[in-house]
């Protein structure tokens, strides 16, 4: 149940803002990004599984063989796919690309590729064997069956045995997907190569794609019949295709991105770290980020907002967006939220099966700014917290330093949440490597480090911030500034979708943000 919450105990009070870092530099490449939040669709890395899939189904008029020199690049030394430190988003791209290169076996001179592909493959552990956990691949459960099926089909024998678990929750969502009857913009279409049959023209949605996936409209458009009737709504989805190929930087046809267009995301998700960092009236952004907020006030509604207008409305980038919205001093209402919440939880989508604690942590953090609390959310939070002070195994992330800041921000204001706060900081502070950098397996990264500058910002803000913890924030801010100063930054995958990819300005704005904050 929602409490209200007294005046008192309301979070982020006056008292507890500190001033700003005094960083020009930072403050102008702020300034400099915020009008591109959210053009051209938004800003996104290139997928290996999207761009085998397209390549077989539905190749570009230019041909193939640079998109198909692109694959060959991107495969990894042990035969595989995607990073060897993420082995659970690597079976899906790696049976794809393998599969595209067999296709292509005449032309792509990749025999040494396939073979590697298929030795990675037979030898890999099976990750989904007894259970599927929260952080799984989306779609995995549709999409890696319907590649082991296609593998068959040409004679490529990939070993079925070990994935009981995630073989069964593919019939549970097929038998979900044919009680609903998915329509345009829902997402059970995002995954539509994997279950769909005929190209049913009503599937089309408003932003010309099979639910802004290139990887599904490729196949709808191969099986789409080719007469006079249909030829819009073909160069409807090429036009989409075509589009989608010119938003990860490589500029290559046929590569492109795991899900497109995804503007609304991208604002919202741009924007909340702004808040997070108590920049949303710095006056010296007003100009740029005030249109960015009128553009994301008009997109929200009492149905919520989704990743695109022609996208179904979600969870998580509506709490995103009445959070911001809200502390700008816009009129919104929280009770849009009620939609998404589950027994205890938030959802993004009606019929999930994983949970998202970033997802509920979010959902907390907005009712609190509104004067709210979700009692049977805050326990669930509160209950999910590791014995090592970390919140694992998103189905939106994969790093728990992500989760951290947004159970942080969650409950950080919690009477109940300190002693979950004194172990989150604990963590942050063993974590921390000698460089200054936060980072999954050892590693530092860029929005990694964000996030937990922020993390540590935040406690500071609730009077939880200890001596070390403000020796942990100095040292990451330093680390991450020579990062900011380098003019090519290489990014890691960490965010979570047919397989891991990159929201460049999303990450970005985090960076920024973090290195304006200070607690002096």
């Amino acid at each position: 149940m929602q409490a209200q919450i007294s005046h008192n105990e309301r979070p982020y009070r006056g008292a507890f803002l500190t001033p700003l870092s005094d960083d020009n530099s930072i403050l102008s490449q702020l300034q400099g990004i915020l009008p591109l939040i959210g053009t051209d669709g938004g800003r996104i890395s290139a997928s290996v599984y999207d761009t085998a899939q397209l390549l077989r189904a539905y190749p570009p008029p230019s041909g193939v063989q640079p998109g198909l020199a692109w694959l060959k690049r991107q495969q990894q030394a042990d035969g595989g796919w995607g990073s060897p430190a993420a082995p659970l988003y690597r079976r899906v791209s790696t049976i794809a690309a393998l599969l595209a290169l067999h296709q292509y076996a005449d032309i792509a001179d990749a025999s040494e590729n396939i073979a590697a592909a298929q030795e990675h493959l037979r030898f890999q552990r099976e990750l989904w064997a007894e259970t599927v956990p929260d952080s799984l691949p989306v779609g995995a459960e549709l999409i890696y069956p319907y590649l082991i099926d296609e593998a068959a089909r040409l004679n490529l024998h990939i070993p079925r045995q070990g994935n009981t678990a995630l073989l069964n929750q593919g019939r549970k969502k097929l038998k979900y997907i044919v009680n609903i009857q998915p329509e345009a913009g829902s997402p059970p279409m995002h995954s539509w190569e994997a279950w769909g049959e005929d190209a049913d023209p009503s599937f089309l949605d408003g932003a010309g794609s099979i639910g802004h996936s290139p990887a599904a409209t490729a196949v709808w458009l191969s099986r789409l019949p080719k007469e006079e009737s249909t030829e819009s709504l073909r160069q409807q989805a090429e036009s989409y295709l075509d589009r989608a190929s010119r938003v990860t930087g490589f500029n290559i046809p046929g590569v492109v991105p795991g899900i497109w267009p995804m503007c609304r995301f991208e604002l919202a998700f741009s924007l909340y770290p702004l808040l997070i960092a108590d920049l949303l009236d710095l006056p010296e952004l007003q100009r740029t980020l005030r249109p960015q907020l009128n553009i994301l006030d008009n997109a929200l509604t009492k149905q919520g907002i989704g990743l695109s207008d022609y996208f179904y409305k979600d969870g998580d980038d509506t709490a995103a967006s009445l959070a911001i919205l809200h502390a700008a001093g816009y009129q919104v209402d929280p009770a849009w939220l009620d939609q998404f919440r589950g027994d205890g939880v938030y959802y993004a989508f009606a019929g999930e099966i994983q949970q998202s604690l970033s997802l509920t942590a979010r959902a907390v953090h907005t009712l609190r700014l509104f004067g709210r609390r979700d009692d049977d959310a805050v326990k669930y939070l509160l209950d999910a917290q590791g014995e090592d002070g970390r919140w694992q195994d998103d189905k939106w992330h994969i790093s728990w330093l992500y989760n951290t800041l947004h159970l942080v921000l969650a409950l950080a204001a919690e009477p109940a949440g300190k002693l979950a706060m004194i172990r989150a900081e604990g963590s942050l502070l063993q974590s921390q490597q000698p460089n200054g950098g936060w980072g999954v397996n050892n590693s530092t990264t860029p929005s990694e480090t964000a996030f937990a500058i922020l993390a540590l910002y935040t406690l500071h803000k609730e009077r939880l911030l200890t001596e070390n913890g403000r020796h942990a924030f100095t040292a990451g801010q330093a680390y991450l500034k020579t990062l900011m100063d380098q003019p090519r930054l290489d990014r890691t995958a960490l965010w979570i979708e047919k397989e891991l990819y990159v929201p460049s300005r999303i990450e970005k704005m985090f960076e920024l943000c973090a290195l304006l904050v200070a607690i002096d």
